[in-house]
């Protein structure tokens, strides 16, 4: 049992005040407290009214917030791809409307006017169709990727250009949901998607400096680092090259292990690592721990060289880059820096190469001639492709006496083109038996059959064969075409015609008059952007010169584009309505936060009324009982 203090009797009159006035102080705080519950209709008005719950109404606040901008920006995107999708419809009615003007141009039934009226006709859709491909929402290019500020298909040098961008832009529309917002521009309009695509591997060198990253390894799946073992025979040791950044991190890392005279260095070939020892040992590199880094270096030899014999590594496949020296391509036999013709359209550009040292420097120069082409590197690292981002215009690249074109492999017509993809891709129109005469200066001529031919080379080679000596072939060296020579020395001229109706001379290119002794050929291997524009311009061309053939080859490019642009819309329709799931989805959890947050800041009004007159009954009973007990003293009981 507990033992009251003596002194509990003995109260003075200041204690007694004092806990009177904080009994009365400490309910009318909680009182006060409650009257603003009850007012504000929040349990919760201050951290200090309960931390734990405040905190967590603080986070459940934020995640509110967040969602509101993440509705916001599904809000958006939904707008942006309805009224992408919008536009796609109409882009497929005008496609429709122009194939309708295509079949209906052709037959012999159709005269050179009708045709010339539907070539306006035609020439309306294709300005529909350009306004629409530049349609804004909200100041912002539906169609131009992340360069959303700028036009993205501009008229230029004859054709239309896409100066968008193939990159869309992407929001945030959950805590973890990062997605695109736009479609491809250039996918939907065809537009860049032609190339001269380089088909030289310029193999560049490797250097101490060349990065281990720049490298495709000798297997060909980039290089994995690790460690490796490093033996001649007697000796060995446990080389790690995880840390190794470049090429001399390698090779000093092995010739540092001291394993006997064991030596590495880059090979003479100038692609791969070689390992040299002294005359009797027997150089081996092993794997360590499972890992593959000798064999991505090219150095794994578990038997070993032979005694003496130097371990010769494979091609450790280097890539290209900007910093790649134009010196170390092909090997270390550089290219030729005579530069090349570009010529798109109505634009042309000489592209002089000389001073420059780096892939950057031809692809600045190449990049900065403003006839509508990106040049880049290919997507395996080991080439130069240059596309033509202009629709309707045909790309030409030719040399310039030199051979710098054909050593970047981006020559767009050479003795190597297929016959079948010259045109356009409709190649070399051919008869049964021969198809060309070519007549000499002496009136000698010689026939000439292209069943069997492939390439241009085959022609040429055609040609010297059967002409005997009054005519040479050769392919120009300034400038893309068939060059034939008349060495007769006759008193006639030099001639091309065609036999039983054939159409190889024209699209040969060598169907026309001589120049003094020589016919210098067209280049018909241009590359063409194909596309909604190109094909639109071809359809319009093809009507005001009365041609059925290409009027067909436009409805069949205008089928394409059709096809392919009802697919992105049914893709975009998915998506506007992934957009519209997901605002309802985030709806619904917004509901569910909110009352989350009601139960935890929100007044119980049953629970804060009754606390309420509770806590006004004690304040009137403290304050009759202080009343009462603070009035009384010693003179009250003295009788």
């Amino acid at each position: 049992m507990a033992i009251l203090p003596l002194q509990l009797a003995r109260v003075s009159n200041l204690l007694r005040t004092s806990v009177a006035t904080q009994t009365i102080a400490g309910t009318q705080a909680r009182l006060l407290q409650t009257q603003n519950q009850l007012s504000t209709g929040k349990r919760i008005n201050s951290p200090s009214d309960d931390p734990g719950a405040a905190a967590i109404a603080q986070q459940l606040r934020k995640t509110l917030e967040s969602r509101l901008s993440y509705a916001e920006n599904l809000k958006q995107a939904q707008s942006q791809l309805s009224e992408v999708d919008s536009s796609l419809g109409e882009m497929t009615t005008l496609l429709e409307q122009a194939q309708s003007i295509a079949s209906s141009n052709i037959g012999s039934d159709v005269t050179n006017d009708q045709r010339k009226a539907a070539a306006e006709v035609a020439q309306s859709v294709f300005n529909q169709a350009l306004s629409l491909s530049n349609k804004q929402l909200n100041g912002v290019f539906l169609f131009a990727g992340d360069r959303a500020t700028e036009m993205p298909f501009v008229e230029e040098n004859g054709g239309v250009k896409f100066a968008g961008s193939n990159t869309s832009l992407t929001n945030q529309y959950d805590e973890s949901i990062i997605l695109k917002f736009q479609v491809d521009g250039g996918k939907i309009f065809g537009a860049p998607s032609t190339r001269v695509r380089g088909d030289a591997d310029l193999s560049p060198t490797i250097s101490l400096a060349t990065r281990i990253t720049d490298l495709r390894g000798a297997t060909d799946d980039g290089v994995r680092l690790g460690s490796i073992q490093v033996s001649d025979g007697t000796t060995s040791a446990t080389v790690d090259l995880s840390t190794a950044d470049t090429i001399g991190d390698v090779i000093n890392s092995i010739n540092n292990a001291g394993v006997g005279t064991v030596a590495a260095s880059i090979a003479g070939d100038g692609v791969s690592i070689e390992l040299s020892a002294g005359g009797a040992d027997n150089i081996s590199v092993n794997e360590v721990g499972g890992g593959s880094t000798a064999a991505d270096l090219g150095i794994l030899n578990a038997a070993g060289a032979g005694a003496g014999v130097a371990l010769d590594g494979a091609d450790v496949l280097p890539v290209l880059t900007n910093l790649t020296p134009l010196a170390g391509l092909r090997g270390g036999a550089g290219i030729d820096l005579t530069g090349f013709k570009i010529t798109n359209g109505q634009a042309s550009a000489t592209i002089d190469l000389a001073g420059a040292a780096t892939i950057e420097d031809l692809l600045n120069r190449v990049n900065g001639s403003n006839t509508g082409v990106r040049a880049q590197v290919n997507a395996a690292g080991n080439g130069i492709d240059i596309l033509n981002t202009t629709q309707g215009t045909s790309l030409t690249i030719a040399e310039l006496g030199g051979t710098s074109a054909a050593d970047l492999g981006v020559r767009s017509f050479q003795p190597t083109s297929p016959l079948t993809e010259l045109n356009g891709g409709e190649g070399v129109r051919t008869v049964a038996g021969s198809d060309v005469r070519i007549t000499d200066s002496d009136g000698v001529a010689f026939d000439l059959d292209l069943t069997g031919l492939s390439t241009i080379q085959d022609v040429i080679n055609a040609i010297n064969t059967g002409a005997s000596a009054g005519v040479t072939a050769s392919f120009a060296t300034t400038g893309n075409g068939i060059v034939l020579t008349d060495t007769a020395a006759g008193a006639f001229t030099l001639a091309v015609s065609a036999l039983n109706f054939s159409e190889a001379a024209n699209d040969l290119g060598i169907a026309k008059p001589a120049s003094g002794t020589v016919i210098t050929g067209n280049d018909v291997n241009g590359v063409t952007a194909v596309g909604v524009f190109s094909n639109l311009s071809k359809l319009v061309n093809a009507l005001t010169n009365n041609d059925q053939q290409a009027i067909t080859a436009a409805a069949e490019g205008l089928k394409a584009d059709y096809d392919r642009i009802v697919q992105i819309r049914g893709e975009t329709g998915a998506r506007v309505q992934e957009m519209e799931t997901r605002q309802e989805r985030l709806e619904d959890q917004n509901i569910a936060t909110k009352s989350l947050l009601s139960n935890v800041e929100d007044t119980d009004y049953t629970q804060a009324i009754a606390q309420f007159q509770t806590l006004q009954t004690t304040l009137q009973a403290s304050m009759a009982t202080a009343q009462k007990v603070l009035n009384l003293s010693l003179m009250d009981f003295l009788g």
